[in-house]
């Protein structure tokens, strides 16, 4: 057995500085293996390129929510060359309603174009909803979910939809963020999942732990905590605290899980 990260951004520029040595602190800790996420296009090669050098690497290409006002025209064919290589899986997509100034009819546009491609070539997806899981829901059952599943990012929508999208095929996966003192009803929300549908996540170099718990202590060029990847370790012992499992349980459990989803791509 070993560690799996089911989302992050390992390609990002704010990892630049600590990405070799992230790398092989990954590989010295047993992370067996780590969905690398493209946001666009742009860096789309950077994911292709540490996929290649790193076998334990799944490379995922999409489209996020808040890119879509920049593609080129062409996108969803190149997106479709990126995914025919073996191990390809589809993300981060989905739709936002968080942030400011998207268009949200253009999200959904880019969205369902990329959703259809996963279901045709029965691939698992990874979606980010913030602040949007209601319409997501609704999109997902009008559109219909791959056959392989998906993977709802850094869960944080209502229990009441749980269920739901269970039903549809959908796992959920728990950030390093939501440990934080704070952050009690994320937390608390995962209690209510099943424990077949739970994955683990960095999200780096996004949503780290608070600094009490962060186990490496990054800081960038811009004098901002970075999240490093290393900190799946911290998902997996406050998984282990909150579900009252031991971490050989919790290691089993989240990676029947992972190859349930990813199985076939990894």
């Amino acid at each position: 057995m070993g560690l799996v990260d089911s989302h992050n951004h390992l390609q990002d520029e704010r990892l630049a500085a600590v990405r070799d040595t992230a790398i092989a602190e990954c590989v010295r800790i047993g992370v067996r293996h780590a969905v690398v996420n493209g946001t666009h296009p742009r860096d789309w090669p950077r994911v292709a390129e540490l996929a290649d050098r790193h076998p334990w690497i799944l490379p995922s290409y999409g489209v996020h929510p808040w890119h879509t006002d920049d593609l080129p025209s062409d996108y969803l064919v190149t997106l479709g060359r990126y995914l025919e290589k073996p191990g390809s899986v589809v993300g981060e997509i989905g739709i936002d309603h968080w942030k400011d100034g998207l268009d949200r009819g253009r999200q959904e546009e880019v969205f369902i174009a990329q959703l259809a491609l996963a279901r045709e070539r029965a691939l698992p997806v990874t979606i980010h909803g913030l602040k949007a899981w209601g319409r997501l829901f609704e999109l997902l059952q009008t559109h219909g979910a791959p056959s392989r599943g998906f993977l709802l990012h850094s869960y944080s929508g209502p229990q009441e939809m749980v269920g739901p999208f269970v039903e549809l095929g959908g796992y959920f996966s728990i950030c390093p963020a939501f440990f934080a003192p704070q952050r009690t009803k994320a937390l608390e929300l995962f209690c209510h999942i099943p424990l077949d549908r739970i994955l683990p996540e960095t999200d780096a170099p996004d949503q780290g732990p608070s600094p009490e718990m962060d186990l490496y202590d990054v800081i960038n060029e811009g004098d901002r905590r970075v999240n490093h990847p290393g900190n799946i370790q911290m998902v997996y012992r406050g998984l282990a605290e909150l579900l009252g499992l031991t971490m050989i349980e919790v290691e089993a459990r989240m990676e029947e899980n992972f190859e349930r989803i990813f199985g076939s791509s990894s």
